[in-house]
């Protein structure tokens, strides 16, 4: 936080304006104000404003000083203060400190917070029999609750969000008007007597159960077996237990979502030391404000089902993040709920009760509704511990619509679509990116027109409108498409960015460490397909980067054939195959799991194929991880992008034994590849030879990470010491810390995502970087030297 003070005149009583910027709307800010400046005898006042909060008052000049210096250490919980930009005001003689009424204009900085987690004051509450708010499923405060899901527009007041149609009832308008209330201007705020009202209803219109009996009626139902959409922050969720499989298979055949993983949510802390193994740094994150799903390993016999995540050992499990949640489990039969996002495979999440009642009929039994709209619909965010600290997965519900910082400030607005899975968008204003809530796979119309709802919800949100749209180089990516409509609708135009460049560039924005200048930086980009400048798809790449936008692949894995074209993608065998031919395999050895998953007669065919050339080839490290899955028999179809990779990594951790890289495989003299083909053949040989498959897995993994630094170091130049390590393969915590530890012992200074997913949920912020740093430096991003 940083002060500018202008233009002051010391007398013995004066009167300051204090601008202030960061996150100051939907926090308690005001209040906190109030009864900062009540204490020390200061009159003046405070409201929102476009660009934040504005702040004036009058007094005695040490309690004034005195003011300024104690505001940041006297911030609301959720509140940040970014910076105060102090001016001297001609002093009324007023007597009183008071909130006054927001103002409204073109917003430059104004930040509101996501929503957070019911707060530990309210749980106290709603847990008090003797408190008018006693299990009261909406309960909030200055403190907790909905934010961002319910607001159409700042400055954040109650009418302009969804509670709008809720008039205060004379206890809660008290509380609103108290400056001593932790619900003093309080938006969201209710009660029984005046707020949302809840009911269960049935495949008809009318409801089965209101009130408090809903929600009993509704823990019935999931006791029995059945399933049960519930309308939460961001959108509606579809429940049932956790504990019995027959539940859990019948909610994966109604979302037709065979063997993805199910998230899980859990009453309290003790439950979920139960389920999983968790860490301090896990448990913190589980009680933080942003309330994500958290991902780890399960505890032996811990009595989920198996069916939540087949194959996988870490499981995603969360803390009830509203008071509904909260009422669900309150003296409940079961010790956990599946809760997972209320739609159908690849259809984005419902929000509204007519939308629930038409799309998840034919899949939920009941659904528990309540009248409170959501405005922005939210999927819950998934974070993932590392030893490095937590790396988020998916950012959104609890994140959304936090900024990011850019290398450089936009000279104007730049609104970016990522790519086409785990699609994103993200809005470039000034020195700030604001990264969309995930909006998924776009395979469906519905899928796409999410990402158009997202899109248009920032620039509203903002009050701007981008003539600076950024896609894929990709032709057929639906995103790319929605980008050049709007950029000729808007007479603006489109800035397309390599796929892996993108993910380089959003590693180094999130850490500050773009080059300028001549200087240059590196990046090893692994993930499954990305569009490359050649026409064929990448997907394991050494880049380098300049501060002039210059940029070059000095590297890559070996190509290999995707024989059928986009079923390889989908039948990870079929890539096993063709890497062991490649490798100069004439026949598919019997000993081999593999053989024994793919269909019969199709592998031999597949190996003939693959020596033909004339199949698309691919770098991909993805479908490297997914092809030594599936030739270890763990999986003959991705059921899920990177199924057979992610059970792979699973089998190398629980590996008890320390297993160094394996000698036999090196780089190849004289040309820019790793050799994957090779790295597969020799772990189908110790297979062949009797070594557990779990010793094969760590094998591979440890030998990648060696080859992949010993390759960096012989390409990248000797001057060169960032290297930013990024790409959806970045969750598997086996190569980001193999890799974080043999660039280390190269000589590199290794970057990886944290803040921003490291697969394509972060893309549309790196496709935001480079766009607004070719704007401010006139310069456009072009590859040299083509590999």
């Amino acid at each position: 936080m940083r002060y500018a003070i202008c233009d002051m005149r010391e007398v013995d009583v004066i009167r300051r304006r204090l601008a202030c910027r960061g996150v100051v709307q939907a926090v308690g800010f005001r209040p906190a104000v109030h009864r900062l400046a009540v204490s020390l005898g200061l009159a003046g006042w405070v409201r929102n404003d476009p660009d934040g909060a504005m702040i004036e008052i009058e007094g005695p000049i040490e309690a004034v000083e005195t003011f300024q210096r104690r505001l940041p250490e006297n911030l609301p919980p959720l509140a940040r203060l970014d910076a105060v930009e102090v001016r001297a005001a001609v002093a009324l003689g007023e007597q009183q400190f008071t909130v006054v009424v927001s103002t409204a204009g073109p917003r430059r900085h104004a930040l509101i917070p996501p929503d957070t987690m019911l707060c530990d004051d309210c749980r106290r509450e709603m847990d008090d029999p003797s408190d008018r708010r006693h299990r009261y499923a909406f309960i909030t405060c200055t403190n907790c609750g909905p934010r961002y899901s319910l607001t159409y527009s700042l400055p954040y007041d109650r009418d302009r969000t969804s509670m709008a149609c809720f008039p205060l009832c004379p206890a809660c308008a008290a509380e609103y008007a108290d400056p001593g209330s932790r619900r003093f201007h309080a938006e969201p705020i209710g009660c029984p007597a005046c707020g949302p009202r809840l009911w269960l209803a049935g495949t008809g219109a009318e409801p089965v159960a209101e009130g408090r009996a809903a929600v009993v009626a509704a823990q019935a139902a999931l006791s029995g077996g059945q399933v049960v959409a519930v309308k939460g922050l961001g959108g509606f969720q579809l429940a049932c237990r956790a504990d019995e499989g027959a539940a859990v298979r019948r909610l994966r055949a109604l979302k037709r979502r065979p063997t993805k993983p199910f998230a899980v949510m859990v009453p309290d802390l003790e439950v979920a030391r139960r389920l999983v193994v968790l860490r301090p740094e896990d448990e913190r994150w589980l009680r933080a404000s942003h309330a994500p799903i958290v991902l780890a390993p399960r505890q032996p016999g811990a009595g989920l089902a198996e069916d939540i995540a087949p194959g996988i050992d870490d499981v995603g499990v969360m803390l009830p993040t509203t008071p509904l949640h909260v009422e669900l489990f309150r003296q409940a039969p079961y010790p956990a709920l599946v809760m997972t996002s209320g739609n159908v495979t690849d259809e984005p999440i419902c929000r509204g009760n007519r939308e629930a009642r038409s799309r998840l009929s034919r899949i939920a039994d009941l659904l528990l509704l309540h009248d409170r709209d959501i405005v922005h619909r939210m999927d819950d965010s998934v974070v993932r511990a590392t030893r490095q600290g937590p790396v988020v997965v998916r950012r959104s519900r609890g994140w959304v619509p936090g900024a990011l910082a850019l290398p450089e400030a936009a000279p104007d607005p730049v609104l970016a679509l990522g790519a086409h899975l785990q699609a994103t968008a993200c809005l470039a204003v000034g020195d700030s990116a604001f990264p969309s809530q995930h909006v998924g796979d776009l395979d469906t119309e519905l899928a796409r027109e999410f990402l158009r709802e997202v899109a248009a919800d920032l620039e509203r949100f903002l009050e701007v409108q981008a003539r600076v749209l950024c896609a894929d180089l990709h032709p057929d990516y639906p995103s790319t498409w929605l980008a050049e409509r709007l950029a000729s609708e808007r007479g603006g135009c489109v800035v397309r960015v390599q796929h892996h460049l993108a993910h380089a560039a959003a590693v180094l924005g999130e850490h500050g460490a773009f080059p300028a200048g001549d200087a240059r930086c590196a990046a090893l980009i692994l993930d499954g397909t990305g569009w490359g400048t050649d026409g064929t798809a990448w997907g394991c790449e050494w880049l380098l980067l300049d501060g002039q936008l210059r940029w070059r692949r000095v590297a890559h894995a070996t190509p290999l054939p995707l024989v059928g074209g986009e079923r390889a993608v989908r039948e990870p065998w079929r890539v096993a195959v063709a890497a062991l031919a490649v490798a100069g395999c004439g026949e598919l050895p019997a000993a081999l799991p593999l053989a024994g998953i793919a269909p019969e007669g199709q592998a031999q065919q597949v190996l003939e194929l693959a020596a033909s050339g004339r199949w698309p080839r691919a770098t991909g490290a993805g479908r490297v991880f997914e092809a030594a899955g599936a030739l270890l028999g763990l999986a003959a179809q991705n059921g899920w992008e990177g199924e057979a990779a992610a059970r792979f990594e699973t089998l190398a951790c629980r590996c008890t034994e320390s297993v160094e890289p394996w000698p036999e495989i090196t780089l190849p003299p004289d040309v820019p590849e790793l050799p994957t083909a090779q790295l597969l053949g020799a772990a189908a040989r110790r297979v062949i030879e009797g070594e557990s498959h779990a010793r094969v897995a760590v094998g591979f993994h440890a030998t990648f990470c060696r080859l992949a630094a010993v390759l960096a170091r012989r390409v990248f130049p000797a001057k060169v010491d960032v290297v930013a390590i990024g790409g959806g393969c970045l969750v598997n915590r086996l190569l980001r810390y193999g890799l974080q530890d043999e660039f280390e012992r190269v000589g590199f200074r290794p970057l990886v995502p944290r803040a921003v997913p490291p697969g394509d949920g972060g893309l549309a912020y790196g496709q935001a970087v480079l766009a607004t740093v070719s704007m401010a430096r006139r310069v456009v991003p072009r590859e040299e030297g083509v590999r």
